[in-house]
């Protein structure tokens, strides 16, 4: 008994001494309060706890072999799954092998039906549902069959198999899309179906894809193909379908009838005649039908620019290897109701009403035109053949007309409703010289709303730019009584004796 109580006084005055060691000593204080345990850190022991069930000595083997299983099997094998998937696509949920084809096959000079020809060769249209089935082979070809009276009978490319992409799915693919440029109706609803999964997946391909190779480029022509291949995904045209198709009602027979006898080509040829007329014009359509095809023709945006402008800010002049800013002001000119105005409070002007030559305000623009612009929603897209729900975006193209490249990427505008400032900047040329560039702006949901605007930009010699006024140092001498003559008084005396000690030591 008396050991224990022996052995239990020490353990207290060692308690006491550890407790006495934390309120007197800083640092034993410090590691109590961050560990617990005024020596500091100690040994940590981690485990990890199992259920009862597997420690047990009763357990049943059959559940060791089920954890067994799970662990060791399932588990494994869905992660390398997931691990194995992720690693065959690009950030844009495109597949590898696909962007590979894409960088090998695409040039700056190619033609859009080649540039169809290669979208279809994308491994996505030989996976899953949209692979090639044998048992498709005999409804595929009536659909080719169908596809080529339709371009025999109106003039159009006649549709052949690739002659370079000669896999069945890429084959297959080319047939449903070409039933989509044509319209021609599918029977069979299982391709019917995969018809539509085709479409929205070469839309993603187009922008996602084939438009990202060609912009990093810089190709211009490539790339306007690419975003006219947009358009015709999107309504279920052939590229050189007039833009009045796209109002419904109006059909292959209607769209050469119309030309041929009334000259009707554009949806804004259409608009732009009184009420009288455009029935007249219409009379191939039913009452109801030219309803329809009037309200849908007042949605179809008819984009603007209402200015472009090239400058360097802050100069009146460009110069060699300057920095330009080029600002881009677009108007939906038949948007519904009256245009938004813009945050209240900026004082900033209107890009149209500014005149090029004063920078201050142009500067001024620049400075300020994010805090002015608004978030804006764009309108949905009248588009029956494209089965999912679009909304009408845009691209802002700005080209060299002499090299026929593209200055800076395409500026992808997706929240236009009334009207948008785009302002973009890249170097000047280092030679002095006129340069003529393209503004093109280019929907990815209708044909005949695009719009080309010509700039021209010159390039002069530095000497040209003004001369700053000179500097004028009005800075006027100190009083007397102040504390900075006193100090220049005396750094002048300082200077003085050294001057003197210089001279005399110079007589020596």
């Amino acid at each position: 008994a008396d050991d224990d109580m022996k052995e239990k006084a020490g353990e207290m005055m060692a308690e006491i001494g550890r407790a006495y060691k934390t309120l007197t000593n800083a640092e034993a204080r410090d590691n109590y309060e961050k560990y617990g345990n005024p020596d500091g850190m100690q040994t940590q022991s981690m485990g990890i706890a199992l259920p009862r069930l597997l420690v047990e000595a009763h357990t049943s083997p059959f559940v060791l072999a089920l954890y067994g299983l799970i662990f060791g099997f399932i588990m494994p094998f869905y992660v390398g799954s997931w691990w194995y998937n992720s690693t065959r696509y690009q950030k844009d949920r495109i597949l590898n092998t696909t962007m590979a084809t894409f960088f090998k096959n695409i040039r700056e000079h190619i033609s859009q039906r080649n540039l169809i020809e290669l979208l279809t060769a994308a491994s996505e249209f030989a996976e899953d549902d949209l692979k090639y089935d044998p048992s498709e082979e005999a409804a595929l070809n009536a659909i080719v069959e169908k596809s080529q009276n339709v371009s025999r009978r109106h003039a159009l490319e006649n549709f052949t198999p690739s002659k370079k992409f000669t896999s069945k799915s890429a084959w297959k693919a080319n047939v449903l899309l070409h039933s989509h440029f044509f319209r021609v109706k599918i029977s069979d609803a299982k391709l019917a179906d995969q018809q539509q999964q085709v479409v929205m997946t070469a839309l993603t391909l187009v922008h996602r894809g084939l438009l990202q190779i060609s912009t990093g480029h810089n190709w211009y022509s490539c790339s306007n193909l690419l975003m006219g291949i947009s358009q015709m995904l999107v309504q279920g045209v052939c590229a050189y379908d007039a833009p009045i198709i796209q109002l419904p009602g109006i059909t292959w027979e209607t769209q050469h009838k119309l030309y041929e006898e009334k000259k009707l080509y554009s949806v804004n040829q259409l608009m732009r005649m009184p009420a009288p007329e455009q029935r007249e014009t219409l009379q191939v359509l039913s009452d109801k039908q030219f309803s329809e095809a009037i309200q849908v023709a007042k949605t179809i945006p008819r984009l603007e620019i209402a200015r472009a402008m090239l400058t360097v800010v802050g100069d009146k002049v460009i110069t060699p290897s300057s920095i330009v800013t080029l600002i881009v002001k677009l108007k939906i000119a038949n948007v519904k109701g009256k245009i938004v105005p813009r945050e209240k409070g900026v004082p900033v002007a209107d890009i149209e009403s500014i005149e090029s030559e004063d920078t201050a305000a142009i500067e001024n623009f620049v400075a300020n035109y994010k805090k002015k612009a608004d978030k804006q929603s764009p309108s949905e897209a009248y588009c029956p053949y494209f089965a999912g729900r679009k909304d009408s975006q845009w691209w802002l193209c700005f080209a060299s007309y002499q090299s026929g490249k593209l200055v800076v990427p395409p500026v992808r505008i997706n929240d236009l409703e009334s009207e948008r400032v785009i302002v973009l900047q890249f170097q000047a040329p280092p030679q002095k010289e006129t340069y003529r560039f393209h503004v093109g702006v280019k929907s990815d949901s209708f044909i005949g709303c695009d719009i080309l605007q010509e700039v021209q930009m010159t390039v002069v010699d530095r000497t040209e730019l003004p001369t700053e006024p000179p500097v004028v140092d009005d800075i006027s001498e100190p009083e007397e009584d102040s504390i900075a003559a006193q100090m220049a008084q005396l750094r002048g005396q300082q200077a003085g004796a050294r001057r003197g000690a210089d001279d005399s030591s110079d007589e020596e």
